[in-house]
């Protein structure tokens, strides 16, 4: 222990005693390690981090469509069936994303809400707050008008008021009863919006006849004992029986099934996997830049060094100290690189990219602090071992003859300073070939030909209320007046 901290004190003087050196090699750990750290916390966040749900390595997404490359919707019809006859789930659930306009109170809201069958919080085995979940019969026309609140509609409109549930709420000129609460870690459907609140998917008689109107998101929960593989060939079967009993709507529909996280994560896995493998190049190239930099401040101590050697100090001593000075900066980099990962994920978080899924789950936990105190320790070791196994290696002869040193030692680092130099200039145009590449790409699609003009032009998204216009024919007046207005 005494040789470690003798070995520690001596690593800070002689990187205090180079500033200049010190600094820039501070900032090309920091910088390398930082950037690792900031996209391994995106990478933990969307596609190593289960979902926050109890075992949601069972949750699946269920759905149907007439392509398998292709994303789908279940009809209400389907889904009833589906959730009457699959004995491989536990539970199935379908739910829909809605808009309601909570008015009462000093300030009318707009609020982001989700239609959910009953079986949802099974699915996803979640408990409530304060009060309860919905029930089998208000899934029934008429006995629907029932909401739970999230925790924190509850907390910013109701001021946590613990005697919420059984208050009536008015959405869209609609009443509606609190009947619970759930806990702030409750989040679905995983969205960029948070949900507000969750009210029945009513079974009304109309939707039920439409078969061919695919519109629900379903999700369902395998059973103790069953698997993904024989989830997928009884549903399957199950499709293929509704396929030959209704051969106008639902010919070609196929019963499809993955895990949740898989469909929640999407295509984004490739994409995160190369900037993983871009900010790694970033990390290798700053080793090779610190290192050349420690080979650099070796020439000026190879007196010292002969000294230290001819006074009797072994090569593995030698090493020990040159290593010790190559962590000791790592982890001074290390812990800057963190709070710049810090600092960039909450700027990430900021800016919102919608391409980023569960974008609200990123942060700095303890996985990612693991992660950055690994790669600390390798980086370390990478830029500290070349300098080390020369500065080991010291000619006394050479060295400490008065303004000479070691021609074959001088020539053997060129030819290791010049190694690394040409693996940062390869690893550099590796990283430029790609954004070069990304860059051309985004143009190109820049320039595809849309067929129209999108210049000046504008999309708006209109959701009008069941309450006022549960017809067709009401909507279809409402924005023939809008048209004309």
């Amino acid at each position: 222990m005494d040789t470690l901290l003798h070995d520690l004190r001596y690593a800070l003087r002689t990187l205090l005693k180079n500033t200049g050196t010190t600094t820039a090699a501070l900032l090309c750990v920091a910088l390398g390690i930082g950037a690792n750290a900031a996209i391994f916390s995106v990478v933990n966040a969307v596609l190593l981090r289960p979902l926050p749900f109890a075992e949601s390595e069972r949750i699946l997404w269920v759905n149907e469509s007439p392509r398998a490359d292709r994303g789908g919707a279940a009809s209400l019809a389907d889904f009833v069936d589906w959730r009457a006859q699959a004995k491989t789930l536990e539970h199935l659930a379908a739910y829909d994303n809605a808009s309601f306009s909570m008015s009462g109170g000093s300030v009318p809201e707009r609020l982001f809400g989700t239609y959910v069958s009953p079986e949802i919080f099974q699915v996803l085995r979640a408990t409530p707050l304060l009060g309860r979940t919905f029930t089998a019969d208000e899934e029934q026309p008429g006995r629907g008008r029932v909401a739970v609140l999230s925790e924190a509609l509850w907390r910013r409109r109701f001021g946590t008021d613990s005697q919420v549930v059984g208050r009536i709420i008015t959405m869209d000129k609609v009443p509606y009863t609190v009947v619970g609460v759930m806990p702030a870690r409750f989040a679905f459907p995983i969205t960029r919006e948070p949900v507000d609140l969750w009210t029945p998917l009513v079974l009304t008689p109309d939707q039920l006849n439409q078969r061919g109107a695919h519109y629900l998101q379903v999700v369902g929960r395998l059973r103790a004992g069953s698997n993904l593989a024989a989830a997928r060939a009884e549903l399957a079967t199950i499709g293929g029986r509704l396929e030959d009993r209704y051969p106008e709507t639902n010919k070609n529909w196929k019963v499809r099934a993955k895990p949740l996280q898989e469909d929640i994560v999407g295509n984004v896995r490739p994409a995160l996997m190369v900037l993983l493998g871009a900010v790694g190049l970033v990390l290798l190239i700053a080793c090779a830049n610190v290192a050349n930099l420690m080979l650099a401040r070796a020439a000026a101590r190879q007196k010292e060094v002969a000294i230290r050697t001819a006074l009797g100090a072994s090569r593995g001593q030698l090493m020990r100290q040159f290593l010790t000075e190559s962590m000791v900066l790592a982890v001074l980099g290390g812990g800057l690189g963190l709070v710049l990962a810090m600092w960039g994920t909450d700027l990430l978080v900021a800016l919102g990219p919608t391409a980023i899924p569960r974008l609200r789950e990123i942060s700095l936990d303890g996985r990612v602090v693991l992660f950055t105190a690994v790669v600390t320790l390798v980086t370390g070791v990478l830029f500290g071992l070349v300098p080390a196994l020369q500065l080991g290696k010291p000619d006394l002869n050479g060295t400490l003859r008065d303004g000479t040193r070691g021609a074959t030692d001088g020539g053997r680092r060129q030819r290791v300073r010049s190694t690394l130099v040409s693996a940062e200039i390869a690893l550099s145009l590796m990283l430029l070939a790609g954004a070069g590449l990304l860059s051309a790409s985004f143009l190109r699609l820049q320039r595809v030909d849309a067929g129209f003009n999108p210049l000046h032009v504008i999309t708006t998204e209109i959701t009008l209320p069941d309450s006022a216009y549960a017809t067709e024919q009401k909507q279809m007046a409402f924005f023939d007046r809008l048209i004309e207005n």
